[in-house]
């Protein structure tokens, strides 16, 4: 019987090939005959085409570093002395602006309503969470320039936040390439070091508690391990979270960015959006798909005339919104969750199965490390009618550049002669990263991401009701609907 679930996971995998119409996907498709036969030989070629054992031709060890890329010749970061890399604090405050000049009309349009901040997501990161939040700039020491499989030699050792939109002209096949061996783990890539530190203080007064909502499920799953250091009572701890006190999120090493857009009637979108350097893919039959170098992920809180209406957190392409209301709280401000691995993010802990029945692909999220945005963060105005960023008030030096780029934060996908790759049923094990914040909609009339999707604002949490905004993709298939032009989109 055991046959079954793995033929109809294998039918849903082929149905579910990447969306046609979006740039990248037609590219990846038009490639996958030649991905499929560069492989190094013909039974290895028909093996990781249709069978699942193509993860035993992978390898981690050095002799299959950059086999395919004219960086062969490169020496890797990893093995370079820290004090000869790039010093990428200074990124942050390459901008251009001098805010002594500006107006006070300026001025005011640049400055970020109190409300924004008032209401910013709390973050609960996954308790075993093997790749933490990262520093955009730091992630832009540790890659380089790529159009397909080139180096682009002209900006090799001269990319900042401040001119890497001059890498524009290659568009979508740019790509930031990591100079190290991804599967020997390098301490960039899995940003130990920006896990949120633990909070200095709790709650202490009786509107600082959590506020009454629908009951949720504990979070504690089988396998899991307790998470007690960021946590006064930790994942076992089964009492309201109407009665219990919850602590303050910690500050991260690794900022967090924030777009503020308003619209027309009193509408305020404040996105927050969360860069991790790497993304692990989920198993399915214990095969893994989808890891990718680069991830961004996001949630949105909109506003009417200052008070909070709907918030929005993104899922592998889709997402979910929910009535201000009906969302988990921290005082009264709105409590998300990070599933590990994937960095999609839920409005309550546990398993979240998506895409494939029985749950053969599901994500897991639990309340690990809590990470306030509040604490470190870059803060950005854009107008979505001229399509223009413009650093805050409050970060007033913060480069622009970096988020017109319209290349991928990450490597190209593997081809098949990469013996870290393989492929089962049309799906890869690792495939192209994702390209950045202005691919996510920001001027969406909508509270969802997908202009095309029916957009259902859940006033609960559950899932009594399909509340998708759209259809969930499978690992590596949710990077097309980031493909979307901002010109024709907003």
């Amino acid at each position: 019987m055991a046959v079954v679930p793995a033929i109809l996971c294998g039918l849903t995998l082929t149905s579910a090939h990447p969306h046609s119409g979006q740039a990248d996907h037609v590219a990846t498709q038009k490639e996958s005959p030649s991905w499929a036969e560069s492989s190094l030989s013909w039974a290895s070629k028909q093996t990781c085409r249709w069978l699942s054992n193509c993860e035993t031709t992978s390898s981690s060890g050095k002799d299959s570093l950059y086999q395919y890329s004219p960086s062969n010749q490169q020496q890797p970061l990893s093995q370079i002395e820290p004090h000869n890399l790039p010093d990428a604090s200074s990124f942050w405050t390459s901008g251009l602006e001098r805010p002594e000049t500006w107006s006070k009309e300026e001025h005011l349009s640049r400055k970020i309503p109190q409300y924004v901040y008032d209401y910013t997501p709390y973050v609960h990161l996954f308790s075993g969470e093997q790749f933490w939040p990262c520093d955009i700039a730091e992630h832009l020491v540790h890659t380089s320039p790529y159009a397909n499989y080139t180096l682009i030699r002209s900006m090799e050792n001269d990319r900042t936040l401040d001119n890497l939109d001059e890498l524009n002209e290659f568009g979508h096949f740019a790509y930031l390439k990591s100079e190290d061996n991804v599967e020997e783990r390098p301490d960039w890539l899995g940003g130990s070091s920006n896990i949120p530190r633990g909070p200095e203080d709790i709650y202490d007064q009786r509107s600082d508690r959590v506020l009454k909502n629908p009951p949720l499920p504990n979070g504690q799953v089988q396998g899991q391990n307790p998470w007690n250091d960021f946590s006064r009572h930790g994942p076992q701890d089964r009492r309201k979270s109407s009665d219990r006190l919850q602590e303050r999120g910690g500050h991260s090493s690794a900022p967090a960015v924030l777009i503020v857009v308003p619209k027309e009637d009193g509408i305020v979108d404040a996105f927050w959006f969360y860069f991790y350097s790497y993304n692990l893919g989920n198993k399915v039959l214990n095969i893994r798909f989808g890891n990718h170098v680069g991830d961004w992920e996001h949630s949105m809180v909109r506003f009417r005339n200052g008070t909070p209406e709907a918030v929005y957190i993104s899922e592998h392409g889709a997402g979910e919104a929910y009535a201000y209301h009906a969302i988990e709280k921290y005082g009264k401000r709105p409590v998300i969750y990070s599933a590990t691995g994937t960095h999609a993010i839920y409005a309550t802990p546990g398993l979240h199965p998506y895409v494939l029945p029985w749950g053969l692909l599901h994500d897991q999220t639990d309340k690990g490390p809590l990470w306030d945005p509040n604490l470190n963060h870059h803060a950005y105005v854009y107008n979505y009618t001229t399509r223009h960023l413009k650093s805050s008030a409050q970060t007033p030096y913060a480069p622009v550049s970096w988020f017109n780029f319209r290349g991928h934060w990450g490597d190209k996908i593997y081809p098949m002669s990469d013996k870290r790759q393989y492929r089962f049923w049309g799906q890869y094990h690792y495939v192209s990263g994702p390209l950045g914040p202005r691919y996510k909609n920001l001027g969406r009339k909508k509270v969802c991401q997908r202009m095309q999707a029916q957009c259902i604002i859940k006033h609960w949490l559950g899932d009594e009701e399909d509340g998708d905004d759209g259809e969930k993709r499978l690992p590596g298939e949710e990077i097309g609907d980031d493909v979307e032009d901002p010109e024709q989109t907003e």
